[in-house]
């Protein structure tokens, strides 16, 4: 089962031992033509960063490390969805929920850690990507909107990528402990430190919470009441998850030019409830390991050569302890997925040159079990799905007086197949293998008008392949996946604005995506449910703006709208509303921060008063099982005070204690086997919530 992933590993040690070679034979050259000076950062990119360290890039959008840990942060999912208007939340249940971003969510928006794909294990996606990283593990998190980088496969509406803290010479840390409303309580460490050749960084964090209650009152159990699954008494009594996670990274510089790092992290989840699905989470390990090196300035060929492998494990239980069915079933399903990279970059008279090759294995199988008996009901649940994904790419970066240009081009052979019988999808198809042939890229320019105003335009085309999931699930009889799916295509045109002068910003962006075999739920005219091919297009845009008051006052807001539409229907469906697009959110935050940086003096105060709004969701998929929502206004307040060493923040999400649901989720619950339309679960009530940080 796993010996293609073995084979893989060793090819990419293989090529990473030949280009090591390839640069110690450079490294002299180099040092006849080149400096010490780290090679350009990106000279076009159409994306945003949420930073929870520090970063240099003025063109990317930051948040503070201060401003970030004053956020009740249960999740990263919320760090991005409380920041960026254009970003909605998926919520799933008290912990664990994803994001959708323009109208893309779940597999059409990537998450990578450090580079490297991230998968969780459900088939119902209960443990989302984000749900596997702990925050005081993160650098900063970057948003990439569209199809403007080349660099990562399966980026069809963009990609997260959360990128992690490394180790430092000297010796710093920080201590965080937060608590709040519904027994929610946090606590961790990280430290770093040691010589200029060695370093090392470590730390813990461990985090639970009961059942939050909604506005109405009501825990997240009532959410199942009148449905199959409701919870028992066991269940209503249960905390909501417990969560342990441990991090440690090596680091060695024997030169200037030259980094190694080896890391590795654990985390264990228990006891995690769902009640938008049939099954909770009994427990969830995750394992993430990752060796890296980087060289520099090897020569006229390499400013930058980076070699990395990674695994991500992820092993995943479900259960039906806590709830009333007649036959509580569990399930045993794991997540494995092994790859590597290489990327040269090289600086030129012409261009920066960007390109290089990554691969990806993932083994994913899962069985159901009876919980009574121990009995195996359904041993092709998950039939050990194989992908292999072997990718390469290449990206110009260049600057003519005012314009900056971007080019990029990408190609990707796709394989999946299923090492177990497809005992349901054969009613429909023999197929098993796939392989599929992806080319796309993407064009960009950037036209400065005056040293405040510039526009910026792209036009690009990204694919994302059909999940295992999606090609090869086996519910029961009526409800399996289709082998004979097709890659998503998006092509995307995004347009924009942005001046900045003096105490003014603001900023506007538009995209129209026309994508090509979107892949989409379907209620089959004969009689079964699965998924299929459609033909669709997402339109929509952001505006954003800020002003500078005096005495450290700062107000900002934004708006963000986006409207999908089907051009082909799948059966049984004649609604035209594409499915999980979130209505207008608004976003408008009165803010206070210290006249000067708070790393120039002892003693800060900061915070923040923020109005959120979204309209009515009435432009639903109802034939796909989507419910309309109500529109919502809610009110958050944060403040924190800084005295040297010490951060104390705290606040108040939901003021008002207001009912709400910020989105649709309509996928199905495929590891309960049935295609039945999942809850939707409303957002907490009023949340009060503390924070005191200790750094050194």
């Amino acid at each position: 089962m796993k010996t293609v992933g073995i084979k893989i590993s060793s090819f990419i040690v293989l090529i990473l031992l030949v280009v090591s070679g390839f640069s110690y034979a450079q490294e002299k050259k180099g040092d006849e033509n080149s400096s010490s000076a780290d090679p350009p950062k990106e000279i076009f990119q159409l994306e945003t960063v949420v930073v929870t360290g520090t970063t240099s890039d003025d063109e990317k959008q930051e948040i503070e490390s201060r401003k970030l840990r004053s956020h009740k942060v249960v999740d990263l999912a919320e760090i991005l969805s409380d920041e960026l208007v254009e970003v909605q939340m998926i919520r799933k249940s008290g912990y664990g929920n994803e994001v959708s971003m323009r109208g893309f969510g779940q597999e059409n928006i990537k998450v990578m850690l450090d580079g490297g794909i991230l998968e969780g294990a459900c088939g119902s996606r209960k443990d989302p990507s984000l749900s596997h990283i702990n925050m005081l593990t993160v650098q900063k998190l970057t948003l990439q909107q569209g199809p403007f980088d080349v660099t990562k496969p399966g980026c069809l509406g963009g990609c997260v990528d959360v990128i992690t803290k490394k180790p430092k010479p000297g010796f710093e840390g920080e201590i965080l402990g937060k608590g709040g409303s519904y027994g929610f309580h946090s606590g961790g460490f990280t430290t770093s430190g040691g010589s200029d050749t060695v370093q090392g960084l470590f730390g813990y964090n461990f985090s639970e919470s009961d059942q939050y209650e909604d506005g109405s009152g009501d825990p997240l159990w009532k959410v199942r009441e009148g449905l199959a699954a409701s919870y028992n008494e066991k269940g209503r009594d249960a905390k909501a998850f417990q969560k342990h996670d441990t991090w440690g990274k090596l680091q060695f510089t024997p030169s200037e030019r030259h980094k190694i790092l080896l890391e590795h992290t654990y985390g264990k989840a228990e006891d995690i409830l769902t009640p938008r699905v049939a099954f909770d989470t009994e427990e969830e390990t995750t394992n993430m390991t990752k060796a890296s090196w980087e060289m520099r300035n090897l020569g006229n060929l390499s400013k930058k050569l980076t070699l990395s492998l990674y695994r991500n494990e992820v092993d995943h239980r479900p259960f039906q302890d806590l709830r009333n069915v007649p036959v509580p079933k569990n399930n045993e399903v794991e997540s494995v997925i092994t790859g590597g990279a290489i990327q040269n970059v090289t600086k030129t008279d012409f261009a920066t040159l960007t390109y290089g090759i990554d691969m990806y294995h993932r083994d994913w199988w899962g069985d159901v079990y009876n919980s009574l008996t121990g009995v195996k009901l359904n041993d092709n649940l998950i039939p050990s799905v194989q992908s292999l994904n072997i990718g390469g790419y290449i990206q110009m970066d260049k600057i003519i007086d005012k314009w900056t240009v971007g080019f990029g081009l990408r190609y990707d052979r796709f394989q999946q197949e299923a090492d177990e019988d497809l005992v349901f999808t054969r009613a429909i198809t023999d197929e098993n293998r796939q392989i599929d042939h992806l080319f796309g890229g993407y064009v960009s320019v950037k036209y400065f008008l005056n040293e405040n105003a510039m526009l910026f335009s792209g036009v690009g085309r990204s694919y994302r392949t059909p999940t295992s999931c999606e090609r090869y699930i086996q519910g029961n009889p009526t409800f399996f996946g289709n082998p004979d799916l097709n890659p998503t295509a998006n092509n995307e045109f995004d347009l924009g604005f942005k001046y900045e002068r003096g105490r003014w910003m603001l900023q506007a962006k538009g995209f129209y995506s026309n994508l090509e075999d979107y892949i989409y739920q379907e209620n089959n005219l004969a009689g079964y449910q699965s998924y299929t091919n459609i033909d669709a297009h997402i339109w929509g845009g952001d505006i954003k703006a800020g002003f500078d008051l005096d005495y450290g006052i700062s107000l900002e807001g934004g708006l963000a709208y986006q409207r999908g539409r089907k051009d082909s229907r799948p059966d049984n469906n004649d609604d035209d509303d594409l499915g999980q697009i979130a209505p207008l959110k608004g976003r408008l935050a009165l803010n206070y921060n210290s006249d000067k940086p708070l790393d120039q003096k002892d003693v800060g105060l900061f915070g923040t008063a923020e109005w959120v709004h979204s309209e009515a969701a009435r432009d639903v998929d109802a034939d796909a099982g989507e419910k309309q929502l109500a529109a919502w206004d809610i009110m958050n307040l944060r403040m924190g005070y800084q005295f040297k060493s010490y951060t104390l923040n705290v606040g108040v999400d939901n003021v008002f204690d207001r009912k709400y649901t910020v989105a649709n989720s309509y996928e199905w619950d495929v590891i309960g086997g049935t295609g039945a339309n999942p809850a939707i679960v409303n957002e907490p009530g009023r949340f009060i919530y503390a924070t005191l940080g200790f750094n050194w």
